[in-house]
């Protein structure tokens, strides 16, 4: 189960109950927020580094809570420990695309399927979507030395779950 379907679930279970509690998720951890005009707390915090209870931060105790949200919560928590990191929050895949003219003024969509890079210059190689090279924000992080960030992003796509 990947972290994004973990906080669709609890906040559908939070809807329902009519409780001031929302579940989120940064690039580090799963959070259950209390957003009640009593406050704004963090009930529920689990590190997705952590593989074990004691890195969790736990105060459900501070908030009335029925028994099947305690359980939810509990089973978001075993759930979230107990997954390999990698299936729990795969890290995006993007392609590049640029629009390329090819007769004329007839311009096409193509992606790029290769990227060699030597010294000052860099070579592209386009084609179909399908056989995109996909790449990940590090990946991309690492082009910004060629090209500047804003010409990365407006090439970028994200290339959804296969």
């Amino acid at each position: 189960m990947k972290i994004g379907e973990i906080v669709s679930k609890c906040n559908a279970v939070f809807d329902n109950e009519r409780i001031c509690l929302r579940a989120e998720f940064d690039e580090t951890s799963f959070l259950i927020k209390r957003t009640d005009v009593s406050g704004f707390s963090e009930v529920v915090e689990v590190p997705l580094a952590s593989n074990c209870l004691v890195d969790c931060t736990i105060n459900i105790w501070s908030v009335r809570l029925s028994n099947m949200v305690k359980y939810m919560i509990d089973g978001a928590i075993t759930t979230i420990l107990g997954t390999p990191k990698s299936t729990l929050y795969p890290e995006r895949k993007y392609v590049l695309s640029a629009m390329r003219y090819v007769e004329g003024p007839v311009a096409i969509k193509q992606y790029v399927t290769s990227l060699q890079a030597s010294g000052d210059y860099v070579t592209f190689d386009f084609g179909s979507k399908e056989n995109a090279e996909k790449w990940t924000d590090e990946e991309l992080r690492n082009l910004s030395q060629w090209f500047p960030r804003e010409a990365i992003d407006a090439m970028k796509e994200t290339v959804e779950d296969e």
